[in-house]
């Protein structure tokens, strides 16, 4: 089996692509915007996963920057505390940027 793959489902069966520890990318588009998501495993074993969007229909992030890097608990995380936030379970303090 592949270190990475991809699967993908829409109106017919679902379909899947083989990658590598270098990883794959997918990504779910629309005329009206795009989420494109990849992840590749380091050389210690740890998975990391890129997540960005694109306003557009394409498969690559605006401007190469993605909304998120890091490993794939971090990413877990991150979903729980967006959830959280919008449970009202967290307070959400507004910061400014530094000058």
């Amino acid at each position: 089996m592949s270190a990475t793959y991809c699967m993908c489902e829409g109106m017919r069966q679902p379909r899947t692509a083989r990658g590598s520890k270098n990883g794959c990318r997918a990504s779910v588009q629309s005329y009206s915007g795009s989420v494109c998501i990849s992840n590749r495993i380091d050389d210690d074993g740890t998975l990391k996963v890129q997540v960005g969007t694109n306003d557009g229909s394409s498969c690559y992030s605006d401007y190469n920057s993605h909304d998120f890097v890091g490993t794939f608990e971090e990413f877990k995380a991150l979903l729980k505390l967006n959830k959280d936030i919008k449970d009202g379970k967290v307070s959400v303090v507004r910061h400014r940027a530094k000058k």
